[in-house]
């Protein structure tokens, strides 16, 4: 506290100092530090100690900056003990050749003082067993007064957690007939345990009560535990619906044995406006192929946590087919509804209906008009795992076909960042059961798995890859693998290099195998901009038995990343990498958010 206060008091002084005198210029050169040597020192090498300064040789010297760095010095060797260092001499020689100020400083380090005896006075809730357990600082340590006060600061957080909000601790150091060694005494007011009078919710105006309420693991009566009151307040505030939520307590300044909370939120705007963007475009075509998107959603419609969305996306090939002579295109629609109490449960429900239409190279020009809609239910199992089971129903126009479908789906999700993900693991699984019992025109099965993982490896420098799989087979009434079921690959979100679902494989097939693995270096380059080097590879096979590791297609490429809270503005160049490549054969990527 002393050492913050006269740094405090110096940096105003020196303020002052240079508003109300500032030095002349008299036109000559200012003086650059020279060499910095140190005498006396053996506790820490020279290294260490220049490690302390902020002024460098061969920079500017300024008197104000090269005396702070002194004081860090000294502080450092009373963090370790050393309470009586202090240079006794600083030698300054100008070099008028170089302009340059050589410093020789020469220190007084003293002698080490240690801790002796560790003792606690007025302590009855926690024995002297206990506390001596958990503290940082032992018999025999180096005599770090800020330690010693951080130790008193662990000593009152013990006793809070155990409701005693009030406890003091005092801490004294004593010298002892041993030569450099000094007891420690803390003497502790414990105080009574103090419990949760009333809980009160404040400020919301659309949002009910109980959706706040339901995040409370708090309850009147109970001990007031100070971590238990922050994890509640960080429950409300991850809900998403307010740019403000903290406790206010009520009785605490008066050191009421019970102390009311009142929860003060400010509400957040829930409505929202999204979209997306991106192209793929070629050395030989400017544009093959553009595409978008908007949605509008809600992430509390009814006041309950209630989330919907509406969202439309549309992508159109400009080029035509030279077979054909049609144009590529997608036109889709989606309705999604988000339930988070299901009948006043833990469980989650949700429901989405859709209208989805298009014309691809990989349906084989043949125009898919589909509408249908799917509904699940599911909980939280832990805080990253989540489990449903859901049902989905689907009308093909063109053939009158129909899909009843029964699914089960399960996710994992560790990353610190759903948009931006430094670390962490993001994956998921879902089985699917069409026909049979439940109906339709198809019967098969089918079964996809996805595995992302982030981390770190040095400068910002993060590592991605991702592992996918996908299976499909036809049984029952025995057919090809539907359509609109085939498995594609190719694109700027999986398989760079290809053409968006260029990758396809037999029609009369009545399997689907797919493999896709993605590898990314994501390179921070300045402020916001990025830069990426990637490899892909994957492909489609015809039955679970003619997977080949020499069959799989592969794209590698760079890319420049401009990130955004929601993700980067993405653009990528990507070649195939066959038996040779020709990097005038690439296609370009422009997408809003990460390939995966």
């Amino acid at each position: 506290m002393l050492l913050s206060l006269a740094l405090l008091f110096g940096a105003c002084g020196k303020k002052a100092v240079d508003k109300i005198a500032e030095p002349v210029d008299e036109g000559g050169p200012r003086l650059k530090l020279g060499n910095v040597t140190f005498v006396g020192n053996t506790a820490f090498s020279e290294k260490e100690l220049r490690s302390k300064m902020t002024s460098e040789s061969g920079k500017r010297y300024d008197e104000y900056t090269f005396e702070q760095d002194t004081r860090k010095i000294i502080y450092m060797y009373r963090k370790k003990g050393y309470l009586d260092a202090k240079f006794i001499n600083t030698d300054k020689k100008v070099r008028i050749e170089k302009q340059e100020l050589d410093c020789i400083l020469t220190i007084e380090e003293g002698n080490i003082r240690k801790i002796g005896q560790l003792r606690f006075s007025g302590n009855q809730v926690l024995s002297d067993s206990l506390l001596l357990s958990l503290l940082k600082v032992k018999t025999g340590d180096p005599l770090n007064l800020p330690a010693i006060n951080q130790t008193s600061s662990g000593i009152v957080a013990l006793y809070a957690e155990r409701g005693h909000i009030y406890t003091t601790v005092n801490d004294t150091v004593t010298e002892t007939e041993e030569p450099y060694t000094s007891d420690i005494l803390f003497n502790i007011t414990e105080g009574p345990q103090v419990r949760l009078g009333e809980i009160r919710i404040e400020g919301n105006k659309k949002v009910r009560d109980r959706v706040i309420e339901r995040e409370f693991t708090l309850k009147s009566g109970e001990l007031f535990i100070p971590s238990k009151v922050y994890y509640n307040q960080q429950r409300v505030y991850a809900l998403g619906l307010f740019t403000e939520a903290k406790f206010e307590m009520e009785g605490m300044a008066e050191k009421r044995d019970t102390v009311d909370l009142r929860m003060m939120v400010k509400e957040d705007k829930t409505n929202w406006v999204g979209f997306n963007f991106g192209f793929e475009s070629s050395e030989r075509v400017f544009l093959d192929r553009i595409q978008g998107g908007l949605e509008w959603g809600s992430d509390n419609i009814f006041g309950n946590l209630q989330k919907l969305t509406i969202k439309s996306e549309a992508s159109y090939g400009l080029q035509k087919n030279d077979q054909t002579g049609m144009h590529a295109y997608t036109n889709n629609y989606f309705l999604d509804y988000l339930e988070p109490y299901f009948l006043s449960s833990s469980y989650k429900a949700s429901g989405s209906v859709y209208y989805k239409r298009e014309r691809q190279e990989s349906s084989f020009w043949q125009q898919l008009s589909r509408i249908g809609g799917e509904t699940k239910v599911g909980k939280s199992l832990t805080k990253s795992l989540q489990a449903y089971v859901g049902y989905k129903y689907e009308f093909l126009e063109e053939t009158q076909n129909t899909t009843s479908d029964i699914f089960l789906t399960a996710s994992f999700d560790s990353r610190d960042d759903m948009f931006n993900p430094r670390k962490g693991v993001s994956s998921s699984f879902r089985v699917d059961n069409a026909g049979s019992v439940l109906g339709g025109s198809n019967d098969y099965r089918k079964s996809t798995g996805d595995f992302s993982m982030f981390y770190g490896i040095g400068r910002g420098v993060i590592m991605a890859w991702r592992a996918r799989a996908a299976g499909i087979y036809t049984y029952g009434r025995n057919g090809p693998v539907p359509i609109q079921e085939r498995l594609k690959l190719g694109g700027g979100m999986n398989l760079r290099g290809y053409k968006t679902d260029e990758i396809t494989t037999d029609t009369a097939s009545i399997t689907n195998m797919l493999v896709n693995g993605n590898f990314e270096l994501r390179i921070p380059i300045y402020w916001m901009f990025g830069a990426a080097v990637f490899v892909d590879a994957g492909n489609v096979w015809a039955g679970f038995g003619d997977v080949r590791w020499s069959q799989f297609q592969a794209g590698t490429g760079l890319g420049l990343r401009f990130i955004t809270p929601v993700g980067p503005i993405r653009v990528d160049y990507a070649v195939k990498t066959e038996e040779t490549i020709d990097f005038k054969e690439g296609l370009f990527y422009i997408n809003l958010g990460h390939a995966f």
